[in-house]
């Protein structure tokens, strides 16, 4: 039988409730404080040692402190297990990668009876660079110069997993021109440093590449070169991504830069999260945006001016759009660009049920494919804030 995309109402207060003995103190999805949001707020998002992490660390200690409301984090180096704690009720919001896109799709691991198209929901959508780091002795200078490298394949991570694949098609290469390892995403540097990898990916200020750096000297492969055909072998395969330039990451002097990819690593939670809560919650990221700026080398990008203001892959939540609306950086374009992705949900999640029940097992990634390539999908807006 079919999985339903989300738990009825009844089922995610038991989960959550289930979450809130392991969580040690979790409050009710119901219990909302006199400041508008919940008692107690738990968030999920990637291990400790990133910069992902190290971000969602300052801007929750800011709201615990200001807005009096604790906010509990929770880590997880897979996809699955960042989005999990959403669909089953521990956690209200996640920050995460790609997933997110791929959980509203219901493609990479979320083609399943258990997962399917999610009506996921975007709440603040900050930028962050990514790279690809090796040792200065490597003598790995260029993205030709990975054919035959040891190279990281993500256990369970499909958004990095298809970046990194980005980065092969932008040098000309594809996984038969590498030897693929699988590694978890937490345990790269150690890997890298051991040997067992040649080459990592990560936001590129995570503090464990910092310490990699002090032992043993590092460097980024840069994407400066703009061939058409190199974009376009890169953006085919890892569409949510633009090349831009970063500073002052691991293993750069001060005034050196390099060109690497930027894609939003947003904030998400589901649709029917209670609009009033997710407006409070936004407006509380920004009010209280002075408390966290320089905390990280990427909080800076959480400013309401740098932020992405029109969805891209997936739908915008009604409480995000509101404040949007307040601070007039919304557009009638990203209002119809919004709608277009809510009716593309729509309709994929119409859809889903009968292609579980109608397919076989093996062959369900690609039937499901050719449906989503059915569905229309509205070209993206570029985007104003994020520099």
């Amino acid at each position: 039988m079919p999985a339903s995309p989300r738990r009825p109402a009844r089922a995610v207060a038991a989960a959550a409730a289930a979450g809130c003995l392991a969580l040690a103190g979790c409050a009710s999805p119901s219990s909302i404080a006199a400041n508008g949001l919940p008692e107690q707020m738990v968030w999920a998002t990637y291990g400790t040692g990133t910069s992902t992490y190290a971000d969602v660390a300052a801007v929750s200690d800011a709201i615990t402190t200001n807005e009096g409301t604790p906010v509990r984090v929770i880590t997880s180096d897979t996809a699955i297990g960042r989005m999990a704690p959403l669909k089953e009720g521990p956690a209200q919001f996640a920050r995460t990668g790609d997933e997110y896109i791929f959980g509203f799709e219901g493609s990479y691991d979320f083609t399943t009876e258990r997962w399917g198209p999610q009506d996921v929901r975007v709440v603040w959508a900050p930028i962050a660079p990514h790279g690809l780091m090796v040792l200065e002795e490597s003598g790995i200078d260029s993205f030709e110069d990975l054919r035959g490298a040891k190279f990281p394949d993500i256990i369970a991570n499909p958004s990095v997993n298809e970046k990194l694949d980005g980065f092969l098609a932008y040098g000309g290469l594809t996984r038969d021109d590498v030897e693929t390892v699988p590694v978890a995403y937490g345990d790269q540097t150690a890997a890298l440093q051991s040997g067992a990898i040649d080459v990592q990916f990560q936001q590129v200020y995570g503090s464990s590449l910092y310490e990699l750096d002090a032992t043993d000297p590092v460097q980024w492969l840069d994407m400066t070169e703009t061939d058409p055909e190199r974009i376009e072998a890169l953006t085919e395969i890892a569409p949510s991504i633009e090349i831009g330039e970063f500073s002052g990451a691991a293993g750069q002097e001060e005034g050196e830069s390099a060109h690497g990819m930027l894609y939003s690593v947003p904030v998400v939670t589901y649709a029917d999260t209670d609009p009033d809560v997710v407006y409070r919650l936004v407006r509380a990221i920004a009010d209280n945006y002075p408390d966290y700026a320089d905390v990280t080398a990427t909080t800076e990008a959480w400013a309401a001016e740098k932020v992405w203001h029109a969805p891209k892959q997936v739908p915008f939540h009604e409480g995000l759009v509101r404040f949007l609306e307040e601070e007039g950086y919304w557009t009638e374009q990203a209002e119809e660009v919004n709608d277009d992705l809510v009716e593309r949900g729509e309709t994929l999640r119409e859809r889903w049920p009968e292609v579980l029940e109608d397919t076989d097992p093996d062959d369900l990634d690609d039937a499901w494919s050719q449906v989503r390539a059915e569905v229309p999908a509205p070209e993206p807006i570029e985007q104003e804030g994020a520099r």
